[in-house]
């Protein structure tokens, strides 16, 4: 008999610090544009916009080094434990070198936003915060890359309290910089830009201590620091694939906030918020997310197909759970959700009442999605980290150009802002049915991502597993 609370368990117990870790980034983020609405209308309608764009530049790099912890989840599930590291090593030096691309197209920021076409206050500000976080960027790669090992092996506190770190200089860094308190200069948008760069920095140097020296071994992960051709090759197969997938997400979704901009200031603003509000549904199950994919990861390291499903459909009843009650909280409350963002600004208080009436109706378009969109991460998640990276990639483009082709229809015809997110809407609905049913083909069960040769035999110093 299948024990279920047994698969429950063990996702929870790996997924809380993760939820606590995505929903701190949440909240980051939440945070940025809170005190940004505050600044100005014009600061937290840039700050998103841009936000995004630089998420679409760095997706597909920053994708493929986090891949790694899938490497790392086959390979503890094969008892290979010894190859978890140099895997951490590989995607490294793919964070290294995927930096050197991110820092040259921060020097083109101006005619990218040029070409977009908001009003000009909103474009100078989202030139700043675009080319500040393309230069601080290291941190986001790398911090993807050496998180991999840690969440592939399970070691999620870890990864909770490096990134709470970061969570809570972001904040005060914030504060400081954006409003010039206790002597800062006051930057805004500028600001916000500097408090994350340096708190995702801050965060990676914290990952890479514990890595090198995780405890039982200060010298066991600096060991298996070699490059690694037949390793990097592979995990370039697997983890491109993902990435590339993850950039045309980023890509539709950032195209969607500059379309919705084109429309006006309040339209964008209200998006933006939305979105902002809509991470306290959506990050929690990242999270979740994520915990289902190192358990999936690790049953096919061990061959066991079979525990990867199960897995997966208790990892998608639990986010279910969590998804139905934050829709009913945005059906509810949300007029009360938009106003944590007014700052109490009366110069402004006619202009954030239209930005909450349009917002109020965006989260009934949020509440609706969130039902399926609990579908759309854990399914894509478990067929990510079984090794299925090509098919969804091709299914992804296909799927986010018919997107972008009836947001630029929608556009062109100036239909409006109910027309748009309607679209937004459906799209995630048909996405979510059709991870479902590639998920129940099972196609995903044969796919071998990591080598079975026995590394460990010849490994002469091998040691015994501490990391559960």
């Amino acid at each position: 008999m299948i024990d279920k609370r047994k698969y429950a368990s063990d996702i929870l117990r790996i997924a809380a610090p993760l939820i606590l870790s995505t929903t701190g980034f949440m909240l980051m983020q939440f945070v940025d544009a809170m005190f940004l609405s505050w600044y100005s209308t014009e600061a937290v309608a840039a700050a998103v916009p841009a936000g995004m764009a630089v998420g679409l530049i760095m997706s597909t790099f920053q994708d493929t080094c986090g891949y790694v912890s899938t490497f790392v989840s086959h390979y503890k599930g094969a008892d290979q434990l010894t190859r978890t590291y140099g895997a951490t090593w590989q995607g490294i030096y793919l964070s290294c070198a995927s930096y050197i691309v991110v820092l040259g197209i921060g020097f083109f920021s101006g005619p990218l936003f040029d070409f977009v076409g908001h009003e000009p206050n909103v474009r100078i500000l989202e030139t700043r915060y675009f080319e500040i976080m393309c230069w601080g960027g290291i941190g986001t790669l790398a911090s993807s890359a050496v998180s991999g090992y840690f969440s592939g092996t399970g070691r999620t506190r870890t990864l909770m309290w490096a990134q709470f770190t970061g969570f809570i200089v972001n904040i005060i860094l914030d504060y400081l910089l954006i409003f010039g308190k206790c002597g800062f200069p006051g930057w805004g948008v500028p600001g916000a830009a500097i408090a994350t760069t340096t708190a995702q920095i801050l965060t990676t140097l914290i990952l890479l201590i514990v890595f090198l020296c995780p405890g039982q071994d200060c010298e066991k992960a600096s060991r298996y620091a070699a490059f690694d051709f037949p390793l990097m090759k592979r995990i370039l197969r697997f983890g491109f694939p993902s990435g590339l997938r993850w950039g045309f997400e980023m890509l539709a979704w950032t195209l969607f906030l500059f379309i919705v901009g084109r429309i006006g200031i309040v339209e964008l603003a209200a998006t933006n918020i939305a979105f902002r509000i809509n991470g306290f549904a959506f990050f929690p199950i990242v999270g979740l997310g994520q915990a289902v994919g190192i358990l999936v990861g690790q049953a096919q390291g061990r061959r066991d197909p079979v525990q990867s499903e199960r897995l997966t459909y208790m990892g998608l009843a639990i986010s279910e759970a969590w998804m139905i009650t934050a829709a009913l909280i945005f059906i509810i409350v949300p007029a009360q959700l938009f106003n944590l963002f007014s700052g109490g600004n009366a110069t402004e208080s006619a202009e954030f009442v239209q930005i909450t009436s349009t917002g109020v109706t965006l989260l009934r378009f949020v509440a609706v999605y969130s039902l399926l969109d609990a579908s759309n991460i854990i399914f894509l998640t478990s067929l990510q980290c079984a090794g299925d990276t090509r098919w969804t990639l091709v299914v992804s483009i296909i799927a986010h150009l018919s997107f972008l082709i009836l947001l630029l229809i929608a556009d062109h015809l100036r239909l409006g802002i109910w027309v748009e997110w309607s679209a937004a809407t459906l799209f995630v609905v048909m996405t979510a049915m059709v991870w479902f049913r590639r998920f129940q083909s099972g196609k995903w069960q044969h796919i071998r991502v990591i080598e079975y040769a026995s590394f460990e035999e010849e490994d002469s110093d091998r040691f015994a597993e501490t990391t559960a």
